[in-house]
């Protein structure tokens, strides 16, 4: 009971407490209306992510992870990707060990399609992994970003893409320029016939033997886990080569290159995908490749100032310093993110859509073009011919 005031009856509300509970009212809604934008901002999404990580191909699918996992890493301390309605969407990487294994990295994909929290998924860098799962895409209906392999592919679909350049498009750059300059007649090459990307290397430097007035005088192949090539290289040797085309994924393509260097070819030796950059190549070959040649996505040796950073982050967060590779990974995360950026949130269909007629340039300042259909690859990618000088430092031709 109110003082004053007969019992059953109330006070009838003060100009003051009407506003007390009108801020009050007000207070709520506005507490309400910030856990519904906290709710949106913590809204998280899945990238999946199949790389080879022991093997063969491990140095490429290691750098491709290590690279995403930074891009994945910094979006998220920004706040995460705006979706278009005034909210953040937060990224989680998810990455599997294919094993160079194809019928594991069919596996690893279709569980992750089975997983609506997964939005896309990245890899392999290798086109062991890639190739196979490709047409999976299509049929599962998940985004596929490849950061790294470049094999040809004879069908495409609207769900698969490719960021990277791929042995079509860089190996003619690099025949074109290293031919000429070591005035090469006779090409002798050595390939991995189990890997589709080596064998797309090999396929070019025979396509290209036309045009560029050289004949490809011997055309070899082994098997991924070989451990001896002097079969192979006793018919190289009888060809009396020029240069030599060793298309092998870094764990076979040390074996070859070294037993090339032991049994005292002196011509010079080309590959492709980076590899003679790699840290791991000069090491595994205790240098013996330098003067050889080798392209690269990325000038990592005079690098714009976006991709200096970069490279000072990532090789203080990793112990395996920064190759192209590690630049795909990262660049087929900040894809992604701008797909949802575009698409206005993370429904898979909408996120195609807007991958399928992406044109931007990634922070690392990557130009990324697709249009698709009728094809998944970069339209936009940048290839560096490169001589090795040293370990990870080169000279670009």
């Amino acid at each position: 009971m109110h003082e004053g005031f007969p019992a059953g009856l109330r006070r009838a509300p003060t100009r003051r407490r009407v506003l007390q509970q009108s801020l009050a009212g007000a207070g709520g809604l506005a507490f309400a209306s910030a856990l519904i934008r906290r709710a949106r901002a913590d809204t998280a999404v899945k990238i999946g992510q199949i790389e080879a990580l022991t093997g063969p191909s491990a140095a490429y699918g290691i750098r491709g992870r290590d690279g995403a996992l930074l891009a994945v890493e910094e979006i998220n301390a920004a706040g995460g990707v705006a979706d278009g309605k005034g909210g953040k969407v937060r990224l989680e990487l998810a990455a599997e060990d294919m094993a160079n294994d194809p019928k594991q990295a069919v596996t690893i994909f279709r569980q992750l399609a089975t997983d609506n929290a997964v939005l896309a998924s990245i890899g392999p860098t290798n086109s062991v992994g890639f190739v196979p799962i490709l047409p999976i895409a299509g049929q599962v209906k998940l985004p596929l970003i490849g950061d790294g392999s470049g094999a040809p592919i004879k069908e495409w679909n609207p769900y698969a893409y490719r960021v990277n350049p791929i042995s079509a498009s860089a190996v003619p750059v690099m025949l074109r320029k290293i031919v000429a300059k070591e005035k090469i007649k006779r090409l002798a090459v050595i390939y991995d016939q189990t890997q589709d990307g080596q064998v797309g290397d090999a396929t070019v430097c025979k396509n290209m033997a036309g045009e560029l007035g050289y004949e490809v005088v011997a055309f070899e192949a082994f098997r991924a886990g070989d451990q001896d090539f002097s079969p192979q290289l006793a018919t190289i040797r009888s060809a009396k080569p020029d240069a030599i085309y060793v298309a092998g994924a870094t764990g076979d393509g040390v074996r070859v290159t070294s037993q090339v260097k032991e049994m005292g070819f002196k011509q010079p030796l080309l590959t492709g995908y980076g590899s003679f950059q790699d840290p791991v190549y000069w090491d595994g070959t205790k240098g013996q490749i330098k003067s050889d040649y080798t392209w690269l996505g990325q000038d990592l040796s005079s690098p714009n100032a976006q991709l200096k950073q970069f490279l000072e982050r990532y090789n203080k967060r990793f112990p395996q310093e920064a190759t192209s590779f590690s630049t795909y990974g990262y660049d087929a995360v900040q894809t992604i993110a701008e797909a949802i950026k575009r698409a206005g949130g993370v429904d898979r269909e909408k996120v195609q859509q807007a991958l399928s007629s992406i044109d931007f340039a990634t922070p690392l300042g990557t130009k990324v073009t697709f249009k698709n259909p009728p094809a998944g690859d970069n339209l936009t990618p940048s290839v560096v011919v490169i001589q090795v000088t040293g370990r990870g430092t080169y000279a670009a031709v």
